[in-house]
């Protein structure tokens, strides 16, 4: 009778009793899927490709994708170029790196995917003043002076005297629909506030030119062991859930411009399930785009009436 007294005072001591069992395990996955669509499956993924290609816009958008070093913006080109081609494509640099891969602006169509769209890649933002790309050569790319090939000056942005300075650029130089990337598991931990500051700063400038912005969560299967065994989890995840929630926090950003995918990066091969997540993420971003060339283009009409 003593020792249970003892066991039980000791238990109670460190708030819990002989009769009390221990608390269930946080849920993983949401009784319903919080986002459609609930199945997956090559029909879908029909349907998505068919949207897509149906889009024809007057003037071939510029799709610029930003984000931190390391985030997957390359990763996310080349998953793209895959699904278009139907194998692994390496045609963006990307490795293991504290800075940016990509040191010039480069540009990337595909014969079946992007026919009728560019996607830009640019230097990774990067903590550090001084490293990554200079703000203002950002500024001057939405607007559409900077040219392909011009090597982005962490020091100082493009002038006007440069080789890469277009003076008098028209509406297909301009950016049309900005792709922020930003690696899933940093928004779980914290994006450092050096980074917030720099979007930020970013964010103002893009919403300064009415363009429409997405969000990518890059590495998304990864904050889940169930979206981890099975991608088509994605959409019941609870910890995916509560990223995209925290992202649109962050960004300032709608939850439905906010998607989570997985990119190829270890995999060798094609497969409808991951396509999917990726697919729905770049219809929506060609449907953006075109709607700023139409807008632009119905106003510049409506000024010469």
């Amino acid at each position: 009778m003593i020792l249970y007294l003892h066991i039980r005072y000791l238990l109670e001591s460190m708030g819990g009793s002989p009769s009390t069992p221990p608390p269930p395990p946080p849920k993983k996955l949401t009784d319903r899927p919080w986002r459609q669509p609930s199945t997956w499956n090559a029909t879908l993924e029909q349907s998505i490709l068919s949207d897509i290609r149906q889009l024809d816009p007057q003037k071939k958008p510029n799709l610029l994708i930003l984000g931190p070093v390391g985030a997957g913006k390359s990763s996310f080109i080349n998953s793209i170029l895959s699904i278009g081609k139907g194998r692994k494509c390496a045609s963006a640099p990307t490795g293991e790196s504290s800075s940016s891969w990509t040191l010039d602006l480069d540009r990337f169509t595909e014969r079946s995917l992007l026919k009728k769209y560019r996607l830009l890649d640019c230097m990774g933002i990067e903590p550090t003043v001084g490293h990554g790309f200079h703000p203002e050569d950002i500024v001057c790319l939405l607007k559409g002076h900077v040219k392909k090939g011009y090597k982005f000056n962490p020091a100082s942005p493009i002038t006007e005297s440069s080789e890469h300075y277009r003076r008098n650029p028209e509406f297909g130089d301009q950016t049309h629909c900005v792709i922020f990337v930003v690696n899933a598991k940093t928004i779980h931990s914290g994006i450092p506030p050096a980074y917030v500051q720099k979007i930020s700063y970013l964010q103002d400038k893009i919403k300064r030119e009415h363009i429409p912005r997405i969000l990518i969560l890059t590495k998304a299967d990864q904050l889940c062991d169930e979206v981890e065994r099975d991608i088509t989890n994605m959409f019941w995840s609870v910890k995916v859930q509560e990223a995209v929630k925290t992202a649109s926090e962050v960004f300032s950003i709608d939850q439905a411009s906010i998607h989570p995918v997985k990119n190829y990066e270890v995999d060798f091969n094609i497969d409808t399930k991951t396509n999917i997540p990726l697919l729905i993420a770049l219809r929506q971003t060609m449907q953006y785009a075109a709607d700023r060339v139409e807008r632009v283009l119905d106003n510049d009409d409506d000024d010469s009436d």
